[in-house]
């Protein structure tokens, strides 16, 4: 089963078409990158996958289930991650953790965060604020 089955999704704001008719299955395992120029719709593309925006036509289906009607199911399995993505430097990193189940409305808060700060090795790391990780920890917060 695929892990991402994205077919013939289109985006069209007006008469503009931002994206046009792609294609994609992404299996477990595989690593997914959106190459192309600036204006090509790598951000717009990403954005449908979220569920962020809706496509204008298309389908989007994660573990066999349509993102469409299984959205808040799906991002409790499904993350993105950008090098862009900053989360408030001033917060530690707990403190971001918590905000961000909060508008998930991730159910027993406290012990998902201690569970995946031990996953991804942060937990000697959450109570220092943000502009204290290195790169490679801010993405491993992010995620």
């Amino acid at each position: 089963m695929s892990v991402l089955r994205v077919s013939n999704i289109t985006k069209k704001f007006k008469d503009f078409v931002a994206v046009d008719d792609i294609s994609f299955e992404l299996k477990e395992g595989e690593i997914l990158g959106l190459l192309g120029p600036n204006g090509a719709g790598k951000t717009t593309t990403i954005q449908m996958l979220l569920g962020v925006l809706s496509s204008t036509s298309g389908d989007i289906s994660y573990f066999g289930k349509k993102l469409v009607t299984n959205r808040e199911e799906i991002l409790e399995k499904v993350n993105f991650s950008s090098t862009y993505t900053n989360l408030p430097w001033s917060l530690t990193v707990r403190e971001n953790l918590n905000y961000i189940s909060y508008l998930y409305k991730i159910a027993d808060r406290k012990k998902r965060i201690e569970t995946l700060t031990t996953s991804f090795r942060l937990e000697k790391l959450v109570d220092l604020e943000m502009s204290a990780l290195s790169a490679g920890q801010l993405t491993r917060v992010n995620l």
